[in-house]
């Protein structure tokens, strides 16, 4: 059975991000019908039946037969090469897989309270009574006994987390192009210097369509962000709670937050910009200390004197969908240098040094929607998560050469050995393949803020830095990302409303590696066979280079001072292996 959103996910979005920008929040509930083949109805997103991908390619060898050019050229000694093509992404069947396993749209069974919703003190869940309790009979718990289409989630503020696909979705696409100049000189021996770019466009990526409303204030203009770091200003100087003057987006739409609260221990009148306030102030003048702004969003939603609902959707308070928004950017140079196999010896030896950025590194395999490397935390601002993408190597070094040493019957020195000394001394070749490249994004990303939720109600945005910060791993004691973890640390500042944080600006230590390998061949008697013994060794050298970080979370306000935890930064693995060797006989016949 497949069912889908009866409204567009994109005009839903659309529609959201609209009516915020008028401070007239767009609250129309959805709802979920029968869609596919089987129903007579449409799928969940139309098929492309339109997909040109031309390709072209040009190469030359100029012949000069004389002068200067002869000299730079050569005869028939340099190729010069370009191409074009266009190429689209196989998608859909991963997608499939994704909405099967981790939507629950039309087909729960089941209810779950949502975030906030019990806590300690004043907001205590129901008791536990025994094993075997009857569940669908505690308060806030309704199953359906059957399923009737249309279906649509009550709008009760249950702050709900739900995903599903957009029905815009697109098949990515990619135009690649090259060009590159060849030249041979001599004895096998040639050098190929290209350019290689490549850029993605319609790429998957996730966003939440239910995203909580940067709400603007009609009267005045400001929206909530803005509107939030007005007072972040205050907090940052620990300003008195009633020194802040007011606010204009506050007064107007949270008239409501006016009243008497406890400052410091005095019961105090404050207006509704300094009751806000008072929500992320500092507790060394009285306030709260919270920085998690979309709790703060939760709380404001109803009843001040606006409306209701004027950040969080009725239905859901995350709705995450597959999307083809994203777009990805790589240029790279590319070097070669190579000896074909000619006198007992071949190398290559190749350089590349590349860029690669995008908004997000997930693909639709990923089978994650609401999270992971394909969400994105702010979706009224796709670029915010433009950056490095999470397999950009700005450096990589690769090489591999073989070589028959010169050594026994036939060979350039002792050619006229004695059988049984040729048998020791002869027939030896030394193969081995060098790999070196700069390090990668960090697997866990750039420290993650644990204060709070200050973008994204389902997912944290990470630290900001407020001055430079650069991997270096230490290599003695207990490795760490940072040489000093606590200047690291506090080079950190909690994001703002709106933020995501950095992503993808520290990366681990590059990666090297030496494989080498010794063969000898034995002749058997007779010449109807051979034995060929091997000895191989990965990674020679037995270099380690670190990976997989214990800790990489920051709490509030890191940059005042605070000290991280023993994990911070802490390497727990190690990139490739150990060294290993094997050893291998074999005959031939």
């Amino acid at each position: 059975m497949q069912v889908k959103p009866t409204t567009s996910l994109s005009d839903f979005f659309n529609q959201r991000v609209a009516g915020a920008q008028t401070g007239k929040p767009y609250n129309t509930l959805l709802s979920v019908d029968l869609a596919g083949k089987a129903n007579g109805r449409d799928g969940y997103y139309s098929q492309d039946w339109n997909n040109f991908a031309p390709s072209v390619a040009v190469a030359w060898s100029p012949n000069f037969q004389n002068g200067l050019l002869k000299t730079i050229f050569g005869e028939n000694k340099t190729t010069v090469r370009g191409g074009f093509r266009m190429t689209y992404d196989r998608m859909g069947s991963a997608l499939a897989v994704a909405f099967d396993l981790n939507s629950t749209l039309g087909f729960t069974s089941q209810n779950n309270i949502a975030a906030n919703t019990y806590n300690v003190t004043n907001r205590l869940a129901p008791l536990f009574t025994a094993l075997g309790q009857n569940v669908r009979a505690l308060p806030g718990i309704s199953i359906a006994s059957d399923l009737k289409f249309p279906l649509q989630t009550p709008g009760d503020e249950a702050q709900r987390i739900e995903q599903s696909l957009d029905d815009n979705l697109t098949t990515p696409y990619n135009y690649s192009w090259n060009a590159s100049l060849g030249r041979e000189f001599g004895k096998g021996y040639s050098l190929e210097v290209s350019y290689v770019g490549r850029v993605g466009r319609n790429l998957l990526l996730s966003r939440d369509v239910a995203h909580f409303n940067n709400l603007v204030d009609p009267k005045s203009g400001v929206d909530f962000y803005s509107a939030m770091r007005q007072i972040i200003a205050h907090r940052t100087s620990n300003s008195p709670i009633s020194s802040v003057p007011n606010i204009a987006y506050f007064e107007n739409l949270f008239p409501g937050l006016a009243g008497n609260y406890n400052v410091l221990g005095t019961t105090t009148q404050l207006t509704a910009t300094q009751a806000a306030y008072r929500r992320i102030a500092r507790t060394s003048v009285g306030g709260r200390s919270s920085t998690d702004y979309t709790f703060a969003q939760a709380v404001w939603d109803d009843g001040l004197g606006f409306g209701d609902n004027l950040f969080v959707h009725p239905q859901y308070a995350t709705f995450a969908a597959y999307s083809s928004l994203g777009t990805s950017d790589y240029h790279a140079l590319q070097a070669t240098f190579r000896k074909r196999f000619t006198q007992s010896f071949f190398m290559d030896l190749n350089y590349t040094y590349s860029h690669s950025i995008d908004i997000a590194s997930g693909n639709e395999a990923s089978n994650a929607i609401t999270g992971g490397a394909v969400f994105i935390k702010n979706p009224l601002d796709l670029n915010l998560n433009r950056s490095n993408s999470d397999f950009d190597v700005r450096h990589l070094v690769n090489a591999n050469f073989g070589y028959d040493l010169p050594f026994g019957r036939g060979r350039t020195f002792f050619s006229n050995l004695p059988v049984v000394a040729d048998a020791v001394l002869g027939g030896w070749k030394v193969t081995g393949i060098y790999r070196l490249n700069t390090g990668f994004p960090i697997d866990s990303g750039d420290p993650l803020d644990l204060s709070g939720w200050a973008t994204n109600w389902n997912v944290r945005s990470r630290g900001i830095q407020i001055r430079p910060v650069k991997s270096s791993p230490t290599r003695t004691g207990d490795p760490n990302l940072f040489s000093d973890p606590k200047a690291a640390y506090q080079s950190y500042r909690t994001p703002y409303p709106g933020e995501i944080g950095d992503r993808n600006v520290l990366r681990q230590p590059g990666f090297v590696q030496f494989d080498l390998g010794v063969m000898k061949t034995f002749k058997l008697p007779g010449e109807k066979g051979q034995v060929v013994f091997r000895w191989d060794t990965f990674n020679l050298t037995n270099t380690q280079r670190f990976t997989n970080i214990a800790a990489i979370g920051i709490a509030q306000d890191p940059y005042l001072g605070a000290t991280p935890s023993a994990d911070f930064g802490r390497f727990t693995g190690i990139q490739g292996t150990p060294r290993v060797m094997q050893f291998a006989l074999r005959i031939e016949f």
